[in-house]
């Protein structure tokens, strides 16, 4: 720990590693997808004001927040896809505008659920596709950073 702050590699253990395993065994609750899409998120937050205070230079000129998350969303695109998410799980619609553009619109049609062919049920994000290979990307994105 450093002023205060824990590495970004200790936050995912905290914060996204449990969020991943409890959505893992109920795939289809839309609740703990919201908190793994919100955990998922949150980790910009946390990675960024850690390197602000320990490590300016892992910013790569980001001045805030925002700016910081945007050069993340080139790297993987899901992350995206989690703020969104996250944002929706406490607006019901989101019509402010962003820089990337939204994927998730209005919190009521954020998550719908449908049939795979194997007959198994999975929980889709209603404007982009499944969510659990989103989530899977954007975790192993966070899995892999380097402190």
């Amino acid at each position: 720990m450093t002023n205060g702050l824990i590495k970004p590699s200790e936050q995912f253990q905290q914060e996204i590693q449990p969020a991943l395993d409890d959505y893992l065994k109920n795939p289809r609750s839309e609740r703990l997808a919201k908190n793994l899409a919100r955990a998922i998120d949150h980790q910009v937050d946390w990675t960024f004001e850690y390197y602000q205070q320990n490590d300016p230079s892992r910013l790569n000129g980001a001045r805030d927040v925002k700016s910081f998350r945007r050069q993340l969303v080139t790297q993987c695109s899901e992350l995206q896809i989690m703020n969104d998410l996250s944002d929706a799980a406490h607006h019901r619609f989101l019509t402010r505008p962003n820089n990337p553009p939204r994927v998730v619109v209005q919190s009521s049609a954020a998550f719908s659920q449908s049939a795979t062919g194997g007959g198994s049920v999975q929980l889709y994000i209603s404007t982009y596709g499944p969510f659990l290979p989103a989530a899977t990307k954007a975790v192993a994105f966070w899995r892999n950073w380097k402190d």
